[in-house]
C-alpha cells in the first residue's frame, strides 16, 4: 500500500511541479512589487483645464448635430475642457461624439493631440517614438474604448500612453515592468489570452491537482510518522 501510495505521490507532484512553481513565483513577484509601481508615474490632471467663461454652442445644438451626426438615442452630454479646447462630448450606448463647443463640428482626436496628450501625462515630456490609430484592441488594450491612439514615448521604460480617439482621454498606461506583471498574471490565473479569467476548467484541473499533491504528502507523513512511533515504543 504504501508503495503505491509513494509512486501516486511522486507522479503527482512531477505532474504538479511546474504549476506550483509558477503560483509560488508570481504570487512572491506580486507581493513584492506595489502595484503603484507596476502602474507606472504619471501626471495628475495633466491634460485637464478649468472651464473658462464663454459663449458655447447651446446643449440643445449640440445633441442636434450629434445625431445630425448618425449618434442616436444619446445618453449623456458633457461639457470638457483640456489643453486642446473646450468640447461638447456626446455619450450614446455604444458610441460618442465629441464636438468642438464654439462651433459645434466634429472634433475627433488628432495623432497631434495624442501625441502631446501622452507627452504631458508622462513626467519630463518624453520624446514621441511611434504613433498609431488603432481600430482593434491588443491585449494590452483589453476592456478599453476604441478607436484608440497608440502613443510610443522615447523613454527608459519603454512607456506606451494609449489615448482615446473620440474624447482625447487617457485610457491605458503600458511599461515593461506592467507587461512583465501581466504576463505572469496570465500565467498565474492561466488565462494565457484574455488574462482576465480565473474560473475555468483549466486552473480548476491543476487547483485539484495541486490539493492531491498536498493530501497524497500528507498521507504519506502521517504513515511515516506512525512507523517510527511504533519502531520507538
Amino acid at each position: 500500500m504504501n508503495r503505491r501510495l509513494y509512486a501516486l505521490h511522486r507522479w503527482l507532484s512531477a505532474a504538479a511541479f511546474l504549476q506550483l512553481a509558477i503560483w509560488t513565483l508570481s504570487g512572491a513577484f506580486f507581493a513584492m512589487v506595489p502595484i503603484e509601481t507596476v502602474r507606472g508615474p504619471f501626471v495628475q490632471d495633466a491634460n485637464v483645464r478649468p472651464l473658462e467663461a464663454g459663449e458655447v454652442v447651446a446643449p440643445g445644438v449640440a445633441l442636434g448635430r450629434a445625431a445630425a451626426l448618425g449618434l442616436d438615442a444619446p445618453t449623456s452630454l458633457e461639457l470638457r475642457a483640456s489643453p486642446a479646447g473646450r468640447f461638447w462630448l456626446v455619450r450614446a450606448k455604444n458610441r460618442a461624439i465629441r464636438l468642438s463647443a464654439e462651433s459645434g463640428q466634429a472634433a475627433p482626436v488628432t495623432r497631434e493631440e495624442a501625441e502631446a496628450t501622452a507627452r504631458r501625462d508622462q513626467p519630463a515630456s518624453p520624446a514621441v517614438r511611434e504613433a498609431r490609430r488603432l481600430e482593434a484592441a491588443p491585449v494590452e488594450l483589453r476592456g478599453k474604448p476604441l478607436p484608440a491612439w497608440r502613443i510610443e514615448l522615447d523613454d527608459a521604460a519603454h512607456t506606451v500612453v494609449y489615448v482615446d480617439a473620440t474624447s482625447g482621454e487617457v485610457t491605458a498606461r503600458r511599461s515593461d515592468l506592467w507587461r512583465a506583471y501581466d504576463f505572469l498574471w496570465s500565467l498565474h490565473i492561466m488565462d494565457y489570452r484574455e488574462r482576465e479569467s480565473f474560473n475555468h476548467l483549466l486552473i480548476r484541473g491543476a487547483s485539484v491537482l495541486a490539493v492531491l499533491t498536498v493530501f497524497s504528502g500528507v498521507v504519506l507523513w502521517v504513515l511515516r510518522a506512525r512507523r517510527w512511533w511504533r519502531e520507538r515504543t
